[in-house]
């Protein structure tokens, strides 16, 4: 707790030199402040349900918190006129559907965490609270710059604390940001890798990934492209340093399935030439990356084959869940709590692992949580943003955003098969980040 009010401290300290030196405006620097404090998880914690998995009870904690959008919007809500922020928008439809699916959530017999599906609730209400504001208040180029500056300075960091550790080795700053960030480092003494300001290698693979999706956007629109290009240069060396094999996979379909995309806007998303201009060239370099390549080693000579089992075995346990409440699930952010409870869906699991952490597999999660209901409309959500997106693009409206929100969900959809990541409080409000923006700056075509 003392560790995250310093690191607090010291952020508003560099704000505060970056307004005297640039007189940013207020608005600009709040919103600035508010992205970058995100991988970090600075809130002040109000309440702590008692579980059988203690706070650990889904993909988010069962802590309620005072979150700093929350707080911050408060400030803005009180000190400035405001335009209505419950207005209702059809571009923020999708956000509608999510506070359905927590309402079923709530009153869902199954649901033995209702604290937990409330703590995601409060999450969820204060980032779209505060972008609201943040939209009512700043023109979109201001809001380009906003995320250009902060995952410019995220990424500049999550390279340096790479280069320290593990590549000199200094194991202390895998200690400075989060509890329990030096296990997961060394994944427990079977290899070590960069975490950054994260707690696993996971999630900063997972953030860079997304950050390196938006600055090929940038670059691809012409943003700062000299700029753009130098920090997806460090964000490979980034994601390099994490020995993340999922991380290596997802940025090679990302950045192909990007470009495709882009310069193919105008044409049908599937059709033969997209398969084979599309999908084969990452495919291949895939291919070389596993086999070929100096990293070769990390998927083919490492604990692979034991992590492989580990997953399908967790892919079971979500299955099972998914066949005891197939329609509607058990409840948002509750299913390890749910494991816990129902004896029967670990009788004869021995590994402890499995019935503590989440669902390696974001998409079962959502399964398992939200039934078929939610992983239709998932799947909905995914394909209309990408055709939605393509659009955009296709009449030069809305680019970055665009753009980035087809990277974003790449990223999701490879990702989420072997990791919970995604869904995790340090990557999620950078999803809603770029949901919110790209729906809202949307065209309807």
């Amino acid at each position: 707790m003392i560790q995250k009010a310093f690191i607090f401290i010291l952020l508003i300290l560099i704000y505060f030199i970056w307004y005297l030196i640039e007189n940013k405006d207020g608005k600009y620097l709040l919103f600035s402040f508010v992205i970058t404090c995100i991988p970090f998880q600075m809130s002040i914690p109000v309440l702590e349900p008692l579980y059988a998995t203690g706070s650990a009870t889904g993909t988010f904690t069962s802590k309620i918190f005072l979150t700093i959008p929350l707080m911050v919007s408060a400030f803005l809500l009180l000190t400035r006129k405001n335009k209505s922020v419950l207005n209702y928008s059809q571009n923020e439809r999708w956000i509608y559907v999510i506070l359905f699916l927590t309402l079923i959530s709530l009153f869902n017999p199954h649901n033995f965490a209702i604290w937990s599906t409330i703590a995601f609730v409060i999450i969820l209400l204060s980032y779209i609270l505060f972008f609201k504001l943040m939209y009512n208040y700043l023109e979109p180029t201001e809001i380009i710059k906003v995320v250009f500056s902060s995952f410019m300075f995220l990424c500049a960091l999550q390279f340096i604390l790479a280069l320290l550790y593990p590549l000199m080795g200094v194991s202390v700053v895998t200690t400075v940001f989060q509890a329990g960030g030096g296990e997961w480092a060394t994944r427990e003494g079977t290899r070590a890798g960069a975490i950054g300001v994260f707690v696993t290698p996971a999630n900063l693979g997972l953030f860079t990934t997304i950050a390196s999706a938006f600055f090929f956007a940038t670059y691809l629109a012409g943003y700062k492209k000299l700029l753009s290009l130098g920090l997806l240069i460090i964000n490979a060396v980034t994601i390099v340093l994490t020995f993340s094999r999922t991380s290596y996979i997802t940025l090679v379909f990302v950045l192909f399935l990007m470009f495709f995309i882009y310069k193919n806007s105008k044409k049908p998303l599937f059709s033969f030439k997209s398969i084979i201009f599309g999908i084969a060239p990452a495919l291949l370099v895939v291919y070389w990356l596993v086999f070929y390549s100096p990293l070769s080693g990390i998927f083919l000579k490492t604990d692979a084959d034991e992590m492989y089992q580990a997953r399908m075995d967790h892919w079971l346990i979500g299955l099972e869940i998914f066949k005891m409440s197939p329609v509607v699930g058990i409840g948002i952010n509750t299913h390890v709590e749910f494991v816990n409870r129902i004896v029967s869906l670990y009788r004869e699991i021995h590994n402890q692992f499995l019935t503590t952490n989440p669902i390696h597999n974001t998409h079962i999660i959502i399964l398992a949580e939200t039934g078929i209901l939610g992983f239709i409309l998932w799947i909905f959500f995914i394909l209309s943003s990408i055709v939605q997106a393509k659009k955009n693009l296709s009449v030069n409206n809305n680019v970055i955003f665009s753009l980035t929100m087809i990277g974003l969900l790449i990223t999701y959809v490879i990702y989420g098969f072997t990791d919970w990541a995604p869904l995790s409080p340090s990557i999620f409000p950078i999803f809603l980040l770029f949901a919110f923006f790209s729906n809202k700056y949307s065209l309807r075509l």
